[in-house]
């Protein structure tokens, strides 16, 4: 995988390493993760130490969480602070959401608020840290829900370092936003593909890359920048130069057919990525609507000077298109 700068942070449960100039990466990885309702459940309520701490603030807006009182609990702890009306989340669904992480000493770790934007994740699946998957999976969306992970049921002995340490209690605060398509529901367009660009496969499962089958011999790719779209997609919106898209992707160079990315590979869940951030896409992905596979070959030049070593005869990208915002 390739590393650029803006990195992946403590926000993913695990390493987050795209073709970005700066980090796309959603949380959904950390946790990859309430104005108290009438109506409020728990989950896991084991242990009597510990004392889970109050949540203020509307739905839809950063919560205020004091910190935690007392020695945090031993058990997982879920309580739903505004029961929602929506569809109830199940296994495996991809779920975008807003939260905020934070020590039980009440320090901030990670807020998709700050961001300005939701995370998406599957949930249930193990994506995600136990946590998470043990306390949203039956929860309706809308909902407002607190978690309190023992280190068992969040990063365990090693912890995250920096934000996060070694055997650390966390306390989030999860918005249930909506569930979003796990994979593409676009239709194969009835043509030969380009033969400039690799062979990709126009089937589509939830939790693989297709296959990109490189030419034998090629070690360079186009020296401009050549797409095709494999998948036709009938989205409403088309992608523009500002546009962020909701996508699965996965990278190959051109020498020696090394594969750079696969978003499938990182957790199961496609990426909120502004089509600015990835040399390319930008205009490669122009005007190609929601439900669409488009393969984009971009040459080296491209790419930004520092990292062109890494990406020596140019990029092939296959990009699934499941949102278009």
């Amino acid at each position: 995988m390739l590393h650029f700068p803006g990195g992946s942070t403590p926000r993913a449960p695990r390493a987050s390493r795209t073709l970005s100039s700066k980090s796309t990466r959603s949380v959904a990885a950390l946790l990859a993760v309430p104005l108290l309702a009438v109506s409020a459940a728990a989950c896991g309520d084991g242990g009597s130490d510990g004392k889970p701490p109050s949540v203020s603030g509307s739905w839809g807006r950063t919560p205020k969480i004091d910190k935690g009182e007392g020695d945090p609990p031993s058990a997982l702890k879920t309580k739903v602070l505004r029961s929602g009306k929506g569809q109830k989340v199940r296994k495996g669904d991809v779920i975008s959401a807003y939260y905020v992480g934070q020590l039980w000493n009440g320090k901030e770790f990670d807020s998709s608020w700050k961001r300005k934007a939701p995370d998406t994740f599957q949930i249930g699946t193990g994506k995600v840290i136990k946590g998470w998957d043990e306390a949203l999976v039956g929860r309706k969306l809308g909902s407002r829900v607190e978690i309190v992970a023992p280190p068992d049921k969040a990063y365990g002995e090693k912890g995250r370092p920096p934000s996060i340490p070694g055997n650390s209690t966390l306390v989030f605060v999860v918005d249930l936003k909506k569930i979003t398509p796990g994979a593409i529901d676009g239709k194969p367009v009835d043509k030969p593909q380009n033969p400039e660009l690799p062979k990709v496969s126009t089937t589509v499962r939830k939790d693989k890359a297709p296959s990109v089958r490189m030419p034998k011999g090629r070690e360079e790719g186009p020296d401009r920048l050549v797409s095709e779209t494999i998948i036709k997609g009938d989205g409403k919106k088309a992608v523009d130069e500002k546009s962020t898209i909701l996508a699965h992707f996965t990278a190959k160079s051109w020498k020696g057919g090394q594969q750079l990315d696969d978003t499938w590979a990182q957790g199961g869940a496609p990426q909120r990525i502004p089509v600015a951030r990835i040399a390319g896409w930008k205009e490669g992905l122009k005007g190609a609507t929601a439900g669409s596979r488009v393969v984009i070959s971009v040459p080296e030049s491209s790419f930004p000077k520092q990292q062109r070593k890494q990406v020596e005869g140019g990029v092939v990208f296959s990009v699934d298109i499941v949102e278009v915002e």
